[in-house]
């Protein structure tokens, strides 16, 4: 099952990401507030959607074998990135197999950051084992009551923002957020997926989040000010809970404000769509390897500040979605292993037939 128009936006949040790293490698202080509005949705759309998708294709009988072929689908390009593409990339860094390179291969593995990106994949899938546990409490008596509260429709969205924020101050003030990469997904981004399950269980919430009105986007911002003006001593534990905040209520807001903008507008396939959707993950997979890959030439070539910015994420868009249509989903043991596209089995023989 696919849905039109998240296909689309899920597209749209991956070159986003591509354009939040290529700012990462060169630190374009111009792109800086889009960098930072970026990186206060992006990864949580990705999650409202996935959970919102995952609940929509889950089969009426038992679901386990359904989220264990998900888990295949998603463990062979985290493998593939973990073992091949993140220190491969690391060797560009490097230049070389060098020793350097070896020892910051074995540091980043111990401390979690050769995940880097990859850690979407490592809690998409964490979340996706807790699925079972997470319907059984969607579909509880307890759950029930409170869908039940007769909140009008034009603030459920709202609703739905406030209780984010909640969650997230209130993790960020006991637990904290910053757990070791690439286990902080978890902290930040649960209330996200479970959001998305939750929505597909509840079709009222889920249109009414597609016309969310003023009030998420006056509760971000208001969050938005109290990290600006400077409203607590950063270190302190009320300034975790206000950036935690501004996270959970900028990703509600925005992602509920591209619902209505990709229903209404996005909602049609065309080959430009298609042609950018199919090749996401692959891109998603491979950014890291390609912005470092094109950083040296681009800059040989005299490019600076934003013409190399640019020329960064149109390098990198460029290369890597016609890679996928014309290799990796020609290939199927690339696609396996950046697309967990599982191989096709050869038709048993003849005689094998003949003998069963």
């Amino acid at each position: 099952m696919r849905i039109t128009y998240l296909d689309h936006l899920r597209a749209i949040c991956m070159v986003f990401v591509v354009v939040l790293h290529a700012y990462y490698l060169i630190d374009y202080a111009p792109a800086a507030p889009f960098a930072v509005f970026i990186y206060n949705f992006c990864m949580g759309t990705f999650f409202i959607i996935s959970g919102y998708v995952m609940a929509a294709t889950l089969p009426e009988g038992p679901i386990w074998p359904h989220l264990r072929d998900r888990l295949r689908r998603l463990a062979w390009p985290l493998a593939t990135g973990l073992l091949l593409v993140n220190p491969a990339t690391l060797a560009m860094i490097h230049g070389g197999f060098t020793a350097n390179w070896a020892q910051d291969v074995l540091s980043r593995a111990v401390s979690g950051r050769l995940f880097v990106h990859l850690w979407f994949l490592f809690s998409l899938m964490g979340f996706i084992i807790a699925v079972p546990l997470i319907l059984w409490a969607l579909r509880s008596s307890a759950w029930a009551r409170v869908t039940k509260t007769r909140i009008p429709m034009v603030h459920i969205a709202t609703a739905i923002t406030v209780v984010a924020v909640a969650v997230q101050m209130l993790i960020a003030g006991t637990v904290g957020l910053d757990l070791p990469v690439p286990f902080d997904g978890f902290t930040k981004y649960a209330w996200a997926y479970v959001a998305g399950l939750a929505l597909f269980q509840h079709p009222k919430a889920w249109e009414a989040v597609h016309r969310p009105g003023p009030m998420p986007f006056a509760i971000a911002g208001l969050f938005w000010l109290a990290m600006i003006d400077g409203w607590a001593t950063q270190g302190t534990t009320l300034h975790q809970m206000l950036h935690a905040a501004r996270i959970a209520s900028s990703t509600a807001a925005i992602s509920f404000g591209l619902l209505w903008v990709f229903r209404r507008y996005f909602n049609r396939s065309t080959a430009i769509w298609s042609f950018i959707s199919a090749g996401a993950l692959t891109t998603y997979i491979l950014q890291w390897l390609v912005l470092h890959a094109l950083l040296a030439p681009l800059t040989a070539l005299g490019l600076e500040g934003g013409a190399l910015f640019a020329a960064l994420i149109v390098g990198t868009l460029a290369i890597k979605l016609p890679t996928h249509h014309l290799i990796v989903k020609r290939v199927p043991v690339l696609a396996l292993m950046l697309n967990g596209a599982p191989l096709a089995r050869r038709p048993a023989s003849s005689e094998k037939l003949a003998a069963a």
